[in-house]
């Protein structure tokens, strides 16, 4: 089948429709496009719109729009043609201009689409982006991203959106320049929440998710610039702690039942399966989510040992029994109850230090409203479930562990993220190291 020629049908006139002339099946009609264009920008010879014309960004866009449309009737066209009229010398004029109306709104609805998918805003492209992420494949585990990163990307746009709207910022992808850094900040730390602000963390945190947003849209052709590129995302470290020795067993010899009957803690309370886990947590360096799922790890007690699969990065990592795993096993028969909500179980962490008595006084750096501060808290105040993981690490450390083994047990691939894990005092490297100087042990 040929196809279609197009022309204007008062090339004279300053404003012109556009004209397609349709054969096929021995016919010829000539149809209405349903475009109209200034007769100075159209192209005799190649049939379309001359794009170089002079005018607007709006108006050049417009023709590339009309060109488009114009090749997508041809290929509707084609397509639906040769479908119809193959082999077909009988149509009527009435079934030529049905099989090519229907070619110019398929054509149309399709051009449409792709615009209004090239127009989207920022926030229209980052919620479709949200949506899709339970179908997509992480690279580094060729697993499908979590729903877990899915909340945290929504938490995201939803700062994003206030930001947006406290600051009056245009939903465009304009707003993405050298100067966003510098007012995404000033807003976080001095206008989100009046008195507090965001901390570092949270603002690296949204530059973090933001990247990659704004990654995809480059890639599709929606951003022009890369200036988002240079968003800082590395964290401000802060001092987290870790359990000694003693404040595990502090915890582990608390009598709950006795607590509990003389009205130190409530009766209904789960606080009991929370330090449990802890402790279990402290002698195998098993995330939250691990210990929520403990029943399904191999526990070989020929070998003295447990194998899990974890859940986060699925490494298979085995680690040796701990006196107070193998008794917590044994009180529960095999079959661990699992922990309450996260926020309750880490404020029955925090209620079962005080109880411990672990009053010890510590100090921690956080960033409050752009500026680092150091504050000191009671170590009861700072306990949560993965104070667990922090100690399992800190203290094999300190037992001389070599890296590499304590990392086959944590499942940490890096010793830069392993190190981050190790919770030391100033003070006692100063003490541990005095004492290489004298002979007696091995620095740390």
């Amino acid at each position: 089948m040929n196809k279609i020629r197009f022309n204007l049908q008062y090339p004279q006139k300053e404003q012109s429709l556009i004209m397609a002339i349709v054969r096929g099946g021995g016919k010829q009609i000539k149809k209405s496009t349903g475009i109209s264009i200034p007769t100075r920008i159209w192209d005799k010879t190649k049939q379309r719109c001359n794009e170089d014309a002079e005018g607007t960004v709006k108006f050049k866009r417009g023709l590339k729009r009309i060109n488009k449309q114009l090749n997508e009737i041809d290929n509707r066209w084609f397509q639906m043609g040769n479908f119809w009229l193959t082999g077909s010398s009988s149509l009527s004029d009435i079934d030529l201009s049905s099989i090519f109306e229907n070619g110019v709104k398929s054509a149309k609805k399709e051009v449409e689409e792709e615009e209004a998918k090239a127009n989207r805003t920022p926030l229209q492209f980052f919620q479709e982006y949200i949506e899709k992420i339970p179908t997509m494949i992480c690279k580094g585990t060729t697993r499908n991203i979590s729903v877990r990163t899915q909340g945290h990307h929504k938490v995201i746009l939803k700062r994003l959106m206030s930001f947006m709207e406290a600051t009056h910022t245009p939903d465009s992808f304009d707003v993405f320049n050298e100067s966003f850094n510098d007012k995404f900040t000033y807003w976080a730390y001095h206008i989100a929440r009046p008195g507090r602000g965001y901390s570092r963390n949270s603002v690296c945190a949204t530059f973090s998710i933001l990247k990659i947003w704004l990654n995809a849209a480059m890639k599709e052709g929606l951003l022009n610039t890369d200036f988002h590129k240079s968003l800082p995302t590395k964290e401000h470290t802060e001092k987290k702690i870790a359990l000694t020795e003693d404040d595990i067993t502090a915890l582990y010899n608390l009598d709950i039942p006795k607590l509990m009957k003389d009205g130190l803690i409530d009766p209904k309370s789960t606080m009991e399966v929370s330090r449990d886990l802890f402790v279990i947590g402290c002698w195998t360096g098993l995330r939250r989510a691990d210990l929520n799922r403990i029943n399904e790890a191999l526990f070989d007690f020929t070998k003295n040992t447990l194998t899990i699969q974890t859940q986060k990065t699925e490494a298979t990592v085995t680690i040796p029994l701990h006196p107070y795993v193998r008794a917590l096993y044994t009180k529960y028969n095999g079959k661990f109850p699992r922990l309450v909500d996260k926020s309750k179980s880490n404020a029955h962490l925090k209620e079962l230090g005080r109880l411990a008595g672990l009053n010890d006084m510590v100090q921690q750096s956080q960033s409050v409203c752009g500026t680092s501060v150091t504050k000191k808290y009671l170590k009861y105040q700072c306990i949560g479930f993965h104070t667990a993981r922090r100690t399992f690490a800190t203290n094999l450390y300190l037992k001389g562990m070599p890296t590499l083994a304590i990392m086959s047990m944590t499942g940490h691939t890096t010793e830069a993220n392993f190190l981050k894990y190790i919770k030391i005092a100033k003070e006692e490297y100063a003490e541990r190291n005095q004492e290489f100087f004298t002979g007696n042990k091995t620095a740390v």
